[in-house]
């Protein structure tokens, strides 16, 4: 691979990001209204930012203690 497949592959993905970016702005806090055959359809999208904090509890289960090979040299 040389540098001008590796320039082409970097910008490539910086358009792909760019044009996900403009679709995320374009989206994001809008509502969108249809009005169909007498049926009314509203959809609200909303893309937050945040993520509540994660609950993640790790338990660990106490190792069983054997007394026995520890410690002791059989001669």
């Amino acid at each position: 691979m040389d540098n001008y497949a590796s320039g082409g592959i970097g910008a490539g993905a910086v358009v792909a990001l760019g044009i996900l970016y403009r679709v995320y702005l374009a989206v994001n806090h809008h509502r969108v209204r249809s009005n169909c055959c007498g049926k009314e359809l509203v959809v609200s999208v909303d893309v937050e930012k945040t993520t509540p904090p994660a609950d993640i509890k790790i338990r660990i289960p106490p190792a069983e203690s054997s007394v026995e090979g520890h410690g002791k040299m059989d001669s």
